[in-house]
């Protein structure tokens, strides 16, 4: 470890099993990260301690205000190499398998920098990290975020299915011991801490929304990009359909589809991401592929933007994160329920919930028919600043000043 993190006086500890943090290619990534920055804008030092499966020693950098120390996943390397595993990913079986036995190895080399944090802040659904602090008598706030609601929904299947209760309840054991080891839990949504807290008994739980994938550093940087936008007469529409996944293909097939059969002169439809392959079933000039574009584009195609659209028809990770981005410029929503699920959407944003293709294409007729010069620049476009994540980093920080004012 190194000499620097000892000679620190003061410092929050952060663990998460997650290989690149910072990174932020995915929803979890961003929540992550996102926090950490934020509380880094009060605590000077904010080390993280992140599990890395690609690495052979540790590693130390900054991101963002951000330490992060990479440690590598010991056990799973050693493993790894005896029967030929060679599928590194993100959280592949073989980690799943050895991830106790490396959590175990990893806090224990960690003890002495634990002992010395003000507070540790534990971020995966799979962490036992709260459990072994507990066995080895580390006496610190711990702060436990799970990572939204998967364990919930595991847990609710799992007592109506006796074939997933043996495929999960080891997993949904360990998890309730530690969540249950934490002296408190953060969810990202009211519905997500009420849930957790009936299902698990716990006593102290609190909301931190999660960080926006894009926020703007002011009105008038919107407002900039918002002029951009060709005309308002007619509205326009986006889609953020991510990897190559069964249930994205899905959804962009059904959008072109029903976006083919309507007037060009009526609507502006763009839709980002990997699918530039799919212009081939595009037969209107009104739809635009854009392919992967970077973040301050994406800012801008937001901004021109009415509505946003997630027409996912069943659940997989990742689509709340289509729902956050349309939140942060105040586009209204078309959504499929799986999608939008536990999200608190601000007031002055309106959401059209479609459950299946055939409702899609009927709202989307209605809206259009109904348009009159749509949402011109205004002030009162309920857009989310970037400064704004700061107000819930403050909850959390006075949640658990007040536990520590009750010791």
């Amino acid at each position: 470890m190194s000499t620097e993190i000892s000679s620190l006086k003061s410092y929050i500890l952060a663990y998460t099993y997650y290989g690149n943090p910072w990174r932020m290619e995915s929803g979890d990534e961003i929540r992550i990260h996102g926090i950490l920055t934020a509380l880094s804008s009060k605590y000077n030092n904010l080390i993280v301690f992140n599990l890395n499966p690609l690495i052979g020693q540790y590693s130390f950098a900054t991101h963002d205000r951000v330490i992060y120390v990479s440690i590598p996943r010991k056990f799973y390397i050693l493993i790894s190499k005896l029967i030929g595993w060679n599928k590194h990913y993100e959280l592949n079986p073989l980690i799943k398998i050895s991830h106790y036995i490396d959590e175990l190895i990893v806090t224990i080399k960690m003890i002495k920098h634990i002992e010395k944090a003000k507070m540790v802040l534990v971020f995966g659904s799979i962490s036992i990290f709260p459990v072994i602090l507990r066995l080895l008598n580390v006496k610190k706030i711990v702060v436990f975020d799970p990572l939204a609601n998967f364990a919930q929904t595991l847990y609710a299947e799992s007592r109506r299915n006796f074939l997933k209760l043996l495929r999960y309840g080891l997993f949904l054991a360990l998890h309730k011991l530690a969540i249950r080891s934490a002296d408190i839990a953060v969810y990202p949504s009211r519905m997500d801490s009420e849930s957790a807290r009936q299902m698990f008994k716990l006593k102290n739980v609190t909301v931190v929304p999660n960080p926006l994938p894009v926020c703007y550093n002011s009105l008038e940087e919107y407002i900039e990009l918002r002029s951009r936008r060709d005309d308002f007469d007619r509205p326009y529409f986006i889609m953020l359909p991510g990897y190559r996944g069964k249930g994205n293909l899905e959804a962009v097939k059904i959008v072109i589809k029903i976006f083919n059969m309507i007037n060009s002169n009526d609507f502006k439809l763009i839709i980002t991401g990997p699918w530039l392959d799919m212009k081939k079933y595009v037969k209107n000039p009104s739809i635009e592929l854009t392919g992967v574009v970077p973040k301050e584009k994406l800012k801008e195609l937001l901004a021109i933007s009415d509505y946003g659209l997630t027409p996912i028809f069943s659940h997989f990770s990742g689509t709340f994160l289509k729902v956050l981005a349309y939140i942060s410029a105040g586009l209204d929503i078309i959504a499929s329920p799986q999608s939008i699920v536990g999200i608190d959407v601000p007031r002055g944003i309106n959401v059209y919930l479609v459950r299946n293709p055939q409702k899609l294409a009927r709202v989307v007729k209605e809206i259009i028919s109904n348009h009159a010069k749509y949402r011109r620049i205004s002030k009162e476009s309920p857009i989310v600043l970037c400064k704004d994540h700061l107000v819930d980093v403050e909850n959390l920080l006075s949640y658990i000043g007040g536990l520590q004012g009750k010791a």
